[in-house]
């Protein structure tokens, strides 16, 4: 038995000892331990606090839900352990990075909160304490929030990265009937002629060269050795084009990649060719530029929920955690 579990064990089983001197009218019901998550406990008073606390406003945290919903969460005592769980991953975390929050500075958001609410500071304590709070309690679910907001800021959003092409490419595929304004692109391609040969002899050309490019090997070298095109321009540049002036079927193939991206093997009527996206400028449409914040943040919603999940399943692997029975 590790030193922190057996340290926990003790001090309830001292308080066990201490609750046997009291006489049997006034002896206290002794806590027990439901779990242990690394160093810290989670108690059976915990449990019974969160799930009495649930239909208050403010208990829940969206944030540590992950794919559960609040009916799930309210209607089973497990799904509400592994939310506690969660609450203490994050805890930890929070106090490694020193992420903690002064009382003064949760002050200033209950002053902040009451701003925004039209309220003065007594207004909002009234408020709180009609929720089912005590005004201690509410500070420190509101501490804990900020501390979580701080910690996610820190670990997850900041390194979302979406683009203003990310959200466009969402407001295509959602508009499916979407036609898009004029776009400008520089390609370069290796080309492949079917008449050297047959052309299956020219599709496993091809697909040796896609390897090499795969690979990391440059493109622009690979296209001078390998292009079957007699008139091939330097690295394989096939010049600047706007949209409905390239090849349809190629155009087609590099409609979504980003610059620096290549395609795989595309065929056309002439014959096999391996496309690298050089340079691309979107012109974005009114009806998107009205929507792109608003898709930008759906998008990092989206992701930070799939980025969070994968943060809570790594720090399960990484921690100690012992649910008893």
């Amino acid at each position: 038995m590790s030193k922190y579990i057996l340290s926990l064990v003790l001090l309830l089983t001292a308080r066990a000892a201490f609750a046997k001197e009291i006489p049997p009218a006034k002896a206290e019901t002794i806590d027990k331990i439901i779990a242990v998550v690394s160093s810290e406990a989670v108690l059976q008073s915990d449990l019974s606090d969160f799930s009495l606390n649930l239909n208050k406003e403010g208990t829940i945290d969206d944030s540590l839900l992950l794919d559960e919903k609040i009916a799930d969460l309210k209607s089973s005592k497990a799904n509400q352990l592994q939310y506690l769980i969660r609450e203490k991953l994050v805890q930890a975390e929070i106090k490694r990075q020193n992420l903690s929050y002064t009382d003064e500075k949760v002050n200033q958001e209950m002053e902040t909160l009451a701003k925004r609410n039209r309220m003065n500071r007594s207004d909002l304590e009234n408020y709180i304490k009609k929720q089912g709070f005590s005004l201690e309690a509410y500070k420190q679910i509101l501490k804990a929030r900020l501390e979580r907001q701080a910690f996610f800021e820190n670990e997850i959003i900041s390194k979302l990265r979406i683009t203003d092409e990310d959200a466009y490419n969402e407001y295509k595929n959602k508009n499916p009937n979407f036609k898009s304004n004029v776009n400008e692109f520089k390609v370069a391609q290796i080309y492949f002629n079917p008449k050297k040969g047959s052309p299956e002899d020219a599709m496993k050309r091809a697909e040796a060269v896609l390897k090499k490019v795969q690979a990391g090997e440059n493109f622009e070298a690979l296209a001078n050795k390998y292009t079957e095109d007699k008139n091939a321009n330097d690295g394989g540049l096939l010049g600047q084009f706007k949209s409905g002036e390239f090849n349809s079927d190629l155009e087609k193939a590099i409609l979504n990649l980003d610059a620096g991206s290549t395609t795989n093997i595309v065929q056309s009527k002439s014959g096999f060719h391996i496309l690298k996206v050089i340079d691309k400028k979107v012109s974005y449409d009114n009806n998107f530029l009205k929507i792109k914040e608003q898709i930008k943040a759906s998008l990092i919603e989206q992701n930070f929920k799939r980025q969070l999940k994968n943060w809570f399943e790594s720090k399960k692997q990484e921690a100690y955690i012992k649910i008893y029975e």
